[in-house]
């Protein structure tokens, strides 16, 4: 007699149950990283601006919020941005955070930091 082998039905209700618990967690990650990616490309667009060595901290606040209203994104506000003047240009970050609701009470917190510069990076 020869043995059957192959999935259950338990053994695949266990993998779908898996697999949903994978899809769903995307769906409450996925929008937080993709408002982590616009603010860089934020930044990244604004140490590229030719004025942005001689602008001043407000003007720069003013451009960056401006790109996160276009970009529509929620979770950075122009007060998380860092500036720092550095010889020959400007180190730009935004540190930020999200908090996400996931299951019940449990809640995904992350954490961003995004970076840019222009000009001469500073020796530690």
């Amino acid at each position: 007699m020869k043995r059957q082998t192959g999935a259950t039905l338990g053994g695949l209700m266990f993998f779908m149950l898996l697999l949903s618990l994978a899809v769903y967690s995307a769906f409450r990650v996925v929008p937080a990283y993709m408002d982590y990616w616009l603010v860089g490309k934020a930044l990244n667009n604004l140490v590229a601006l030719p004025s942005i060595q001689n602008s001043s901290d407000e003007n720069i606040r003013a451009e960056f919020d401006k790109q996160l209203r276009f970009n529509n994104v929620t979770l950075a506000k122009r007060s998380d941005l860092f500036i720092e003047h550095i010889p020959g240009g400007v180190r730009l970050s935004a540190n930020f955070s999200a908090k996400t609701p996931f299951l019940g009470p449990v809640h995904l917190c992350m954490d961003f930091q995004a970076e840019a510069s222009s000009g001469e990076t500073p020796s530690h």
